[in-house]
């Protein structure tokens, strides 16, 4: 019988949730709300060990740049590339 981690479980659906709500934010052209949450995936990763979120995350906290600044072109793909490493495989 496989153990289940319950805790890492929330804490990756947390991310999940962070990065719904960044791309809700980036849409709603809230780029500095996009920003905070990029930020908190990019830290809650390195918490958890996830080299691949972290490193996506990171691409997008340097694309958006900093507050009050044009982000950089490709930002959304950046975040794309983040959405689609944070789904569940089959």
């Amino acid at each position: 019988m496989k153990m289940v981690d319950e805790d890492a479980i929330l804490r990756f659906a947390q991310l999940n949730a962070e990065a719904i709500a960044m791309n809700d934010a980036a849409l709603a052209d809230d780029l500095d709300e996009a920003r905070f949450r990029a930020h908190l995936i990019r830290t809650a990763a390195e918490e958890m060990g996830l080299s691949e979120v972290v490193e996506a995350a990171q691409d997008v906290v340097v694309l958006l740049r900093a507050p009050g600044t044009v982000p950089l072109p490709d930002y959304g793909h950046a975040m794309l590339r983040l959405a689609r490493i944070l789904t569940p495989r089959d």
